[in-house]
């Protein structure tokens, strides 16, 4: 009996926390706008769904390897933000290939990098307009293709 009223405690506060990350004043809280290829020195190559739904793959263009640096940085990651179902997915991490993002120390100009985010509820679709954000800074809404 007491087995049974720790789990629905248990999903009771899993409940509660899943509804504070939909509240809308939590989500977009003091992030300040930004401009991706005149302040994080990127240009957005795509930004897709793939894995049968389950992942989404952005994959951007150095325009500006100092200012780039933000994304391959190893302590911060990216967020993907949905406008429509408020969803906020990050970057998932494989015990054998590490977190699934660009970590280089040193990004060249010219060159393709990529950050995958985890769909696992497909709460992002095709069409869907997405925002990225690392620490207080969001882009510009994107399209997913």
């Amino acid at each position: 009996m007491k087995g049974n009223i720790f789990f629905q405690m248990k999903n009771l506060f899993v409940l509660i926390f899943l509804f504070l990350l939909t509240v809308p004043g939590a989500y977009a809280q003091d992030l300040k706008p930004i401009d991706l290829q005149g302040d994080w020195g990127i240009e957005p190559v795509h930004l897709r769904v793939t894995a049968n739904g389950f992942m989404i793959e952005f994959r951007y263009k150095v325009l500006d390897a100092e200012k780039a640096l933000i994304l391959s940085d190893r302590k911060e990651f990216p967020y993907l933000l949905s406008m429509k179902s408020r969803a906020k997915l990050s970057v998932p991490y494989g015990s054998t290939v590490g977190f699934l993002k660009s970590n280089r120390r040193f990004i060249k100009k010219g060159k393709n990098y990529i950050a995958m985010f985890s769909n696992e509820g497909q709460h992002m679709l095709k069409g869907d307009r997405v925002k990225i954000q690392i620490k207080n800074q969001v882009s510009s809404e994107l399209v997913l293709q």
